[in-house]
């Protein structure tokens, strides 16, 4: 993991909106142990990867309901590295 660059940016190829906010990119913080606690079920990888995603984005986990799927995979492979050191 270390090398890893943070934070991870990934440009929305279609941007987000949230409230009155258009969201461009997502830009997702180095995750620290408390992050991995908004994961309910860790074998439910897309939902965790959106949920974790969102965490690390500070965002509610809503505002990625809308990503389409060429910015779904991009997050998910952002943050999948994270969700596997608990296989």
């Amino acid at each position: 993991m270390s090398a890893l660059q943070f934070p991870i940016v990934i440009a929305l190829s279609k941007p987000l909106r949230f409230g009155e906010e258009d969201i461009a990119e997502l830009q997702l913080r180095e995750p620290c142990a408390g992050d991995f606690r908004v994961l309910s079920n860790p074998q439910a990888v897309l939902a965790c990867s959106l949920d974790l995603a969102a965490e690390l984005a500070g965002l509610p986990p809503s505002a990625l309901d809308r990503l389409n799927t060429a910015d779904t995979e991009a997050v998910v492979r952002a943050v999948n590295p994270f969700l596997f050191w608990f296989r």
